[in-house]
């Protein structure tokens, strides 16, 4: 269980042995048996031999099973740093909801490969690097799999020169891969760090900046309120004294919400009598809306919209986990409908005056100080409570991995733990 009073702890889905665990935090890491000039020296025969790692064998098809038998784990010799890079240790990763279609035919993840996309807490373990340090805890992408090799001079695809001030502040040629700060690894654990201070609370944190300020008269809707950037844009709103509704699938769900988050109301998206319900929980309609979700649940709280009230699109898990494709396609909120806005809820928008925001957290990763600086004052007093569901083993990752898409949606993010 961990220790820390601000967090949630969740069940983990599956521990190193086959039971159930609970969170475990990992902030302590990997202790060093060498030390040396500039960080943490580690000999050869300290390393393991060999790399495990997790492969997909097969694509995942047009219905989307994804199972146990579409991946496979091999063991590859242990790579060695050269000029310009850093071996790692992945300690901790992120499962996003999109994973599974990067399974299918086309996709990045490759038969053969792992999934390289995942983002990742790592300790440098050897550096060639001009930026990693031998010591260092590191945000980073990385693949299902314990060790492997990066670099500060890899590129992120699709980087841009509007982004070259941030390239410097990271120290990367990435908007996404930096050393965090020591004085975060100090106070948070790895979990932690990936999650809040990671893509789902930036997330949050810009989404709710953007469609703010928010003020205690504001009435505000938050969609997929079990998930990990829905949990914490509800706290970020519920801080601001605001009204906050979320939603949950179920009794237990929306019960947990309540007592877990201290929301003003939690409906289930599921009952059949959801647009009573929404109009009772919203009597003068609904002043903000943050947007996971997409789909049916979008359109019903759409027509409360006040006029001139703000949205927030980032997500489409109603398409990702029900297997449906938005009707929206593209038009000048080209990116509210690959996020699964529909045509009903893109007409509201605009007859309605919405300020419409709709993006990736990492256009604003030039202000990732700011958000890590106004979000751990939320943690540190209590007001934004971190929720993680951590599965544990190597050797667990698929079952994990599935879990994402099987129906026991796992509460707030769901990560890949490696090493202890």
């Amino acid at each position: 269980m961990t220790t820390d009073p601000n967090s949630v702890s969740r069940r983990g889905l599956f521990g190193a042995a086959g039971k159930a665990t609970v969170v475990a935090g990992i902030a302590g890491g990997i202790t060093a048996p060498f030390r040396g000039l500039g960080g943490v020296a580690w000999a050869a025969d300290a390393l393991p031999k060999t790399v495990k790692k997790w492969v997909l064998t097969k694509n995942v098809g047009d219905d989307l099973k994804l199972t146990l038998d579409h991946l496979k784990m091999v063991e590859e010799p242990m790579p060695a740093p050269k000029q310009g890079e850093a071996l790692i240790q992945v300690l901790i990763t992120n499962i996003h909801s999109g994973t599974r279609n990067l399974m299918k035919a086309g996709g990045s993840t490759k038969v053969g490969e792992t999934d390289k996309t995942n983002y990742a807490c790592a300790r440098v373990l050897q550096s060639r690097d001009k930026t990693y340090k031998e010591g260092d805890l590191i945000a980073c992408q990385a693949g299902w799999n314990t060790y492997q090799i990066t670099s500060s001079d890899w590129p992120q695809v699709g980087s841009k020169p509007e982004f070259a001030l941030v390239d410097e502040l990271n120290g990367t040629l990435s908007r996404t891969d930096y050393v965090f700060r020591p004085v975060m690894v100090k106070q948070y654990k790895p979990d932690v760090l990936l999650d809040v201070f990671g893509t789902s609370g930036l997330t949050a944190y810009y989404g709710m900046r953007e469609c703010g300020p928010i003020m205690p008269r504001d009435r505000v809707a938050v969609a997929g309120t079990t998930g990990s950037v829905g949990a914490m844009a509800a706290q970020i709103c519920k801080a601001k004294g605001a009204y906050v509704v979320g939603f949950g699938g179920g009794p237990d769900r929306t019960k947990w919400v309540t007592d877990t988050f201290g929301l003003d109301k939690a409906l289930d998206y599921r009952a059949k009598d959801l647009d009573a319900q929404l109009k009772a929980a919203f009597p003068t309609g609904i002043d903000v809306y943050c947007d996971g979700v997409g789909g049916p649940l979008s359109e019903s709280i759409a027509k409360l919209m006040n006029r001139d009230s703000r949205y927030f699109s980032y997500g489409s898990s109603a398409a990702i986990y029900a297997d449906l494709q938005p009707d929206y396609k593209a038009s000048a909120e080209k990116s509210a409908g690959m996020f699964g806005m529909s045509k009903t809820v893109a007409a509201i928008i605009k007859e309605r005056n919405i300020k419409l925001e709709a993006w990736n957290q990492a256009v604003w990763a030039q202000d990732r100080i700011e958000a890590e600086n106004k979000l751990s004052q939320l943690v540190n007093t209590g007001k934004l409570k971190p929720v993680n569901t951590v599965v544990r083993g190597i050797e667990n990752a698929p079952k994990g991995i599935i879990s994402q898409y099987d129906g026991t949606n796992p509460y707030g993010k769901l990560q890949l733990q490696f090493a202890d």
